[in-house]
């Protein structure tokens, strides 16, 4: 209590001015409150500065491309495994990423407005506007994620694997035994070669 009377006393002196300053004062405590509690929101919100903003996007190239990297990683240890299959090698190539697919609230709107002028012109204006806002859900931290309805898996166009052991028409047969089952390709699609 004593710093603000401390602080009453250094804007609000007695005199003619009083009521002046005294609503100055009160105006001056009141921006020095506001600039506080923006400062200590901005500081102590669950955001911060790491949190998430209001924009976001559902497909990041550079994250397709990590999944990609897995996925190659991925095939490369399985073929590994196969027997008589050594040293693999991969080449994949995507013919579309994965796509998420949120919901949005749609807000259709339309207008038509019909002008006639004193020459016996006339004019019909048909305007149509769409606007989507995106669903979106809030975890216990504050960070907002789209709400997703459907995730479809990635596309490859084809696939090429050159590895030890290959040269055996059964061994090589089962490679692309695996390559079908796992990237749901047809055998046309898939090229196995001999290391070498």
């Amino acid at each position: 209590m004593e710093l603000f009377d401390r602080v009453r006393n250094l804007f609000h002196r007695p005199g003619r001015d009083g009521a002046r300053r005294k609503t100055g004062s009160r105006l001056l405590i009141l921006l020095v409150v506001g600039v506080g509690l923006l400062v200590f929101n901005s500081v102590c919100s669950p955001g911060g500065k790491n949190g998430a903003s209001t924009r976001y996007e559902i497909a990041q190239p550079e994250t397709g491309y990590r999944e990609e990297q897995q996925v190659i990683a991925e095939l490369a240890a399985v073929l590994n495994q196969i027997r008589g299959v050594s040293n693999v090698r991969i080449y994949l190539t995507v013919e579309s990423s994965g796509l998420a697919e949120a919901v949005a609230d749609q807000e259709k709107t339309r207008r038509l407005t019909e002008e006639s002028d004193s020459g016996g012109g006339r004019r019909v204006v048909d305007e149509e506007t769409l606007r989507l806002t995106y669903v979106k859900l809030r975890d216990a931290q504050g960070r907002e994620a789209p709400l997703i309805i459907r995730q479809a898996q990635p596309r490859y166009r084809g696939v090429l694997v050159v590895a030890d052991g290959v040269g055996d028409p059964a061994v090589k047969a089962r490679v692309v035994e695996a390559l079908q089952a796992v990237l749901n390709l047809p055998s046309h699609r898939i090229t196995v070669l001999p290391r070498g």
